[in-house]
C-alpha cells in the first residue's frame, strides 16, 4: 500500500512519535506571531530530477519490490519525492525519499533529533536517535503492533523515510534505508 505523499512528512513523523512518547516543548510547532517560524528558507536550488530519485530506489533480496510512484511539488515548497513498497508475505516496508531543496521547515525537527543520543521506552515500544550508513536518523519501534518508522537525514536536504509493519524487528527497515542510492543525492 502507497501512503499519500507528504510535504514535509519526517516532521510530521517526528513530531507524533515525540507526542506519543510524552515530549516537551520542543514538539511544540512554532507560533505565528514567532518570527523565527516566519524566516525565509534557503534561495531556491536545483532539485534532484524524478529519474535520479527512482534510480536511488533499490531492489532488496526477498522482497517484491512494488511500482514507483513519483511525484513534485511546488507549494508550499519545492520537492520531489518517489515512494514505493516492498512486501514479504504479510510484512510490508514503505520507502519515501524525498529532496526538499534544504528547506529549513522540512528538515527542521528531524535535524534537532536524527543522529542524536535521545531515547525513550515506552510502554509499547521506542523511539531515539541513531545513524543509518554514517546518516543521522530517527528510528521508532512499537513492540506490541510490530510497526516502525525510520527516517534519515542525508546532507542536510534530503530524506529517507521508511515504515514498516509486520516485521520481527527494525533489521528489514535499516536494511532497506541503507542500500538506498545516496550517491545521487548531491
Amino acid at each position: 500500500m502507497i501512503h499519500e505523499v507528504r510535504r514535509t512528512f519526517a516532521v510530521a513523523v517526528v513530531t507524533a512519535v515525540m507526542v506519543a512518547c510524552g515530549s516537551g516543548h520542543e514538539a511544540t510547532p512554532a507560533s505565528a506571531a514567532d518570527p523565527a517560524a516566519q524566516a525565509p528558507s534557503a534561495p531556491a536550488v536545483p532539485l534532484v530530477s524524478l529519474q535520479d530519485l527512482r534510480a536511488s530506489v533499490p531492489q532488496v533480496a526477498g522482497w517484491t519490490r512494488g511500482e514507483i510512484a513519483a511525484q513534485e511539488s511546488s507549494a508550499p515548497a519545492r520537492s520531489t519525492h518517489v515512494q514505493v513498497t516492498f512486501t514479504r508475505g504479510t510484512e510490508t516496508l514503505s520507502l519515501e525519499i524525498a529532496d526538499t531543496g534544504g528547506d529549513e521547515r522540512a528538515i527542521e525537527s528531524l535535524e534537532h533529533l536524527a543522529g542524536t543520543t535521545t531515547s525513550r521506552m515506552v510502554e509499547n515500544g521506542y523511539f531515539k536517535g541513531t545513524t543509518v550508513a554514517t546518516f543521522p536518523a530517527v528510528e521508532s519501534w512499537n513492540t506490541v503492533d510490530k510497526l516502525g518508522e525510520l527516517s534519515v537525514l542525508i546532507r542536510r536536504r534530503y530524506i529517507i523515510n521508511v515504515t514498516g509493519a509486520g516485521l520481527a524487528d527494525t533489521a528489514p527497515m535499516r536494511t532497506l534505508a541503507g542500500a538506498v542510492d545516496t550517491s545521487r543525492l548531491r
